[in-house]
């Protein structure tokens, strides 16, 4: 029992780090554990109320690390305005699936938990044609900056991926978190196709199941119809040119990133903007290593390996 106790903190210590309490099920369902059952966890919770060894409890239907209650409202707080940020990802999405390429839209970051505030942008990733990832992603920066001018509230997109590499390399509790909780807006067939490529978060989450009802967010009805638009401009893109231009738009990217971040040792550098011809990722404040750390730091003051 002094186990599954330990796992149930874990689940919780990982969240606490974004004041987001968990429900009984999504509590089961990011347990670092498969060889119990839900009427097993459910005890466990249960005697949080009475009993105080506990370093968890539970208030209002949410269980949250000692002391932070206060953390329940801040939840609330955030599902309430994730509802608007949900009707611009919407928007923004009709958008996306427009340009050149474009064959799968999914939202990443606080609003894939439904946990956005004031503060936090609209992130999204993209899943392009292979050997096109460069033309799109270009497209889509440069509408951004020009028409946009360059705002990331509505419109981060530092995540692109081929269909035809769809696993993602970094594999951590962190990476696994996010995938889990992903949400697609365009495309569905390829999202589960993206979410199934990268069934290793079961090693980290055993008990995840496939869009997991309890982990749905409404508020943003999935389009599969492709744009006749896009269609169109690609007609009109001969595929030798658009090879060539591919490739030559990733060096210039490439090349970009080493003198804006040259101050960053290469191989972090490397990671933190991997470009590929089948991913790129921009990730300038390394947020990904800073949560790492921050859960790192709270196992080890609860004595947690």
């Amino acid at each position: 029992m002094k186990r599954l106790e330990e796992n149930i903190l874990k689940t919780l210590l990982y969240y606490d780090i974004f004041s987001h309490p968990l429900k009984v099920e999504e509590i089961f369902i990011f347990l670092p554990e498969n060889s119990v059952t839900r009427d097993e966890v459910y005890n466990v919770l249960k005697s949080s109320s009475v009993n105080t060894e506990h370093d968890f409890a539970e208030k209002e239907g949410y269980y949250y690390v000692k002391p932070n209650d206060k953390n329940i409202c801040k939840r609330k707080e955030k599902e309430e305005y994730s509802r608007k940020m949900w009707k611009a990802a919407w928007v923004v999405t009709n958008l996306i699936k427009r340009f050149p390429f474009v064959r799968a839209v999914l939202i990443t970051g606080s609003l894939s938990k439904n946990s956005s505030d004031r503060t936090s942008d609209l992130d999204f990733m993209i899943i392009t044609a292979p050997h096109r990832l460069w033309i799109a992603r270009t497209l889509l920066m440069l509408f951004k900056k020009i028409f946009l001018f360059n705002s990331f509230k509505y419109f981060c997109l530092n995540y692109f991926i081929t269909e035809d590499s769809l696993e993602i390399e970094d594999k951590n509790v962190f990476t696994a978190t996010e995938i889990a909780h992903i949400k697609g807006t365009y495309n569905i067939h390829l999202v589960n196709k993206f979410i199934e490529s990268n069934s290793w978060i079961n090693k980290y989450f055993p008990n995840y199941i496939l869009f997991d009802p309890n982990l749905h967010t409404p508020g943003c009805t999935p389009s599969n119809r492709r744009s006749i638009l896009q269609a169109i401009a690609e007609f009109f893109i001969p595929s030798h040119f658009a090879n060539k231009l591919d490739q030559k738009l990733m060096q210039i990217t490439i090349n970009y990133w080493e003198r804006k971040y040259s101050y960053i040792e290469k191989n972090e550098r490397n990671f933190r903007f991997r470009s590929t011809s089948q991913v790129s990722k921009s990730h300038p404040d390394s947020v990904h290593h800073k949560i790492l750390n921050s859960y790192s730091g709270r196992l080890k003051k609860f004595n947690l390996q």
